[in-house]
C-alpha cells in the first residue's frame, strides 16, 4: 500500500486489532460495474489468526469480518460487514483500505453470534 488510491479487499477485526488482505482497485477488472478481489476468508484465515493473536482452530467466521469492494461508476467503495462492527471501527477499515469515498452495508454473510444463528432457523 504505497499509494492513497483505494484499496479492495477482506477483513477481520478482532481486540482493537484488523487483519487486511487487500490490492489495489483494477478498473479494468471490474464486473458489472464492481471491483472485487479474490481474497477468501477462508482461504486467508490461517494467516489472519496469526496478525490477530488467535489459535487457526477458531473459524474465522466467528471473528467480526467483512470486505471491502469498489463500485466504478462512482468511484465509490463499500465495507461490507456485518452485526460485529462498530462505526468506529469502520472508520479504522476504511483507513487502512486507504478509502476516502465509502459507504457501509451489513451483509447477512458476515453476521456472528446470535444474529448468525436466528439467520439459520
Amino acid at each position: 500500500m504505497l499509494n492513497n488510491e483505494p484499496m479492495i479487499g477482506i477483513w477481520w477485526d478482532h481486540a482493537g486489532r484488523l487483519a487486511v488482505f487487500a490490492e489495489p482497485v483494477n478498473p479494468s477488472q471490474a464486473v458489472c460495474g464492481i471491483c472485487d478481489s479474490d481474497f477468501a476468508h477462508d482461504a486467508c484465515w490461517h494467516e489472519a489468526a496469526k496478525q490477530l493473536s488467535l489459535s487457526t482452530t477458531r473459524e474465522y467466521f466467528d471473528v467480526p469480518r467483512g470486505r471491502v469492494m469498489w463500485h466504478a461508476k462512482n468511484s465509490r467503495s463499500v465495507i461490507l460487514h456485518g452485526n460485529g462492527t462498530t462505526p468506529d471501527r469502520l472508520e479504522s477499515i476504511a483507513s487502512k483500505f486507504q478509502l476516502s469515498n465509502w459507504r457501509a452495508e451489513t451483509d447477512l454473510h458476515y453476521m456472528v453470534g446470535n444474529s448468525i444463528d436466528k439467520f439459520f432457523e
